[in-house]
């Protein structure tokens, strides 16, 4: 196989993978449980939500509170939930658990691995991505002349004196242009435009894991409303995360409150206003922008 092609496989099979690495971190890190077991893994839990949407919470005599992935054992009831369960550790360790033993949080409200859709995009992300670095290149495409045998040595030098800076000058004799033709064009420049629809692809990821991807354009106003407005596929997102871990911890402090410390709590931030104090403070803050004649981005 020629050594540019794979070259140029690898390089497609790279940028895919950082694409990856990047929308996986961001998914995993959104939410934060707080006041967990110092022994618990928060990566660890975020990590196997987003792979196999759902972990099991259950009290292990030694090791106190534990989460851990599971198979299932037995039939479903009558929602659909497990019964009977196996949960198993990284290291070996694995335990049978009936039903009143535990508690399973999902990711989301579909249950269904997340995953699966950040790698779509994570593909589409990096054959945009690829696509304009290939765009870019065919900038640089070599001129290809057409002229005769024996002019070939005098169109090098005169395109040598071109590169160089210097002035060609011809005589009348040596006037040729008539046998000397270009026969390939450069490739038309579509970066920027790709460059747009890769930003809303990663608007439309951005939007899938709930987090906030407002981008302010130049109009003579946008108020508040509509801001909210436009967010309204995000936040939805959102609750499709956030409502099944809510729900999980509520559950896990009922059951498990006499070995916790402190009641669990679940967050979910990206930088957005989560209470009222704050909700006021963005609003003076945007609306300072927009007095000012707006921004292009925020």
């Amino acid at each position: 196989m020629n050594k540019k092609l794979i070259n140029s496989q690898i390089f497609n099979y790279n940028t895919y993978q950082m694409y990856l690495r990047q929308m996986l971190s961001l998914a995993q890190n959104v939410f934060t449980i707080k006041n967990l077991p110092k022994f618990i893994d928060e990566s660890f839990l975020n990590k196997k939500l987003l792979y196999s949407v759902s972990i099991a919470f259950f009290v292990d005599e030694v090791m106190g509170l534990l989460c851990l992935p599971y198979i299932n054992l037995s039939s479903l009831d009558v929602y659909g939930r497990p019964v009977k369960i196996q949960v198993i550790g990284q290291n070996g360790y694995t335990r049978k658990l009936n039903r009143n033993e535990f508690v399973i949080m999902y990711d989301n409200e579909a249950r269904y691995p997340l995953y699966l859709d950040i790698l779509q995009y994570a593909e589409r992300m990096a054959n945009c991505v690829r696509t304009t670095d290939i765009n870019i290149s065919q900038q640089k495409t070599p001129r290809i002349w057409k002229t005769t045998q024996e002019k070939v040595q005098t169109l090098k030098d005169m395109i040598n004196n071109v590169e160089a800076n210097q002035e060609v000058i011809l005589s009348l004799d040596d006037f040729f242009t008539q046998d000397v033709q270009a026969v390939l064009e450069p490739a038309p420049y579509v970066t920027d435009k790709i460059d747009i629809h890769k930003n809303e692809i990663w608007n439309e990821f951005l939007r899938l894991i709930g987090i906030s991807n407002v981008s302010y354009q130049k109009k003579e106003r946008q108020i508040k409303d509509e801001i909210l407005a436009m967010q309204g596929g995000t936040i939805a997102e959102r609750s499709n995360r956030f409502n099944p871990r809510k729900k999980a911890i509520e559950e896990i402090n009922e059951k498990f409150k006499d070995l916790l410390e402190e009641p669990l709590e679940v967050e979910f931030y990206d930088g957005l206003p989560t209470t009222l104090e704050e909700t006021n403070k963005t609003g003076d803050i945007e609306k300072n922008y927009f007095d000012e004649g707006g921004i292009d981005d925020v």
